[in-house]
């Protein structure tokens, strides 16, 4: 059995957290159609969280995961919900796992931590998880300074878990050069943007779907830490957010996070689409 049939889906293929993007409906398709749909729970509070995961349990009896921001504040209650909603699959970011293993273990819960340098991969290997993410920066929001085939590159080859690619895949080209780098798998983020079931602001939707090539840009804070976004300001996102883009589409105050692939994605479609576009010819 591989390892993505253990997991009870089809395809070797996750949807990113995204934390505000992914709405239930977009979560409970993407796993009805052979995926791993994810829910977001960054900003979210324990309930939201809570309620989500029951909305996506009335849409779906596939297996579905959370993403988790480890740098939240609330992250114990989180991980409580999760525990409680009998999650089996939770990807993580910005920051180690390391204070969450012990439940996660406990919970039989597989673990599945987002990388964006070899460093950190080989602090994850020591740790029991299931696998690993490594993001190219590539792809939308926050990401790390190389590029998915050069981490793929140094990743692979010292990785024995599944080795999940992610930044820049929308096709079945993109996803195939990953396998061919090595990868077992790939996250699929900014694609899903435009499903039909995706409920952003259709103002952000738009925005993909005009967005050319170079239509992305990294911008970098004044630590050093960059976020990929549409070219809408040159402004760092400081004081902009993320629900702002995604509940209302506001041009002034939200970040438009998304990935590379904005370029060659320009229409609307169902996520059955998008994932036969991605995992077959």
């Amino acid at each position: 059995m591989t390892w993505y049939h253990e997991l009870g889906i089809k395809y070797p293929l996750f949807q990113g957290g995204m934390a505000w993007a992914s709405n239930a409906e977009l979560v409970a398709a993407v796993s009805n159609n052979g995926a791993l749909g994810i829910i977001g729970s960054g900003g979210r509070t324990a309930n939201e969280l809570r309620r989500m995961i029951r909305k996506t349990k009335t849409l779906t009896s596939q297996p579905f995961g959370v993403n988790l921001m480890l740098l939240d504040k609330n992250i114990k209650q989180l991980l409580e919900v999760i525990c409680e909603e009998k999650i089996s699959v939770v990807t993580t970011g910005a920051g180690s796992p390391k204070e969450i293993i012990d439940t996660i273990i406990a919970n039989n819960i597989k673990l599945f931590p987002v990388v964006p340098n070899k460093e950190i991969a080989l602090k994850m290997l020591k740790l029991p998880i299931s696998g690993i993410i490594v993001e190219g920066n590539e792809a939308g929001g926050h990401v790390g300074i190389q590029n998915l085939a050069s981490l793929l590159k140094e990743i692979a080859p010292i990785c024995p878990l599944p080795l999940i690619a992610a930044g820049g895949i929308y096709n079945h080209h993109t996803a195939s050069l990953a396998n061919i780098l090595g990868a077992n798998g790939v996250q699929v983020g900014t694609a899903f943007l435009l499903a039909k079931e995706c409920q952003i602001s259709p103002i952000y939707q738009e925005l993909i779907c005009k967005s050319e090539e170079n239509g992305t840009s990294l911008i970098s804070d004044k630590n050093g830490h960059l976020t990929r976004l549409l070219n809408i300001s040159s402004e760092y996102p400081l004081n902009k957010s993320l629900k702002a883009a995604v509940e209302k589409g506001d041009l002034i105050n939200g970040a438009f996070m998304a990935g590379s692939s904005s370029a060659y994605l320009e229409k609307i479609e169902p996520v059955e689409n998008i994932i036969q576009r991605i995992m077959k010819k």
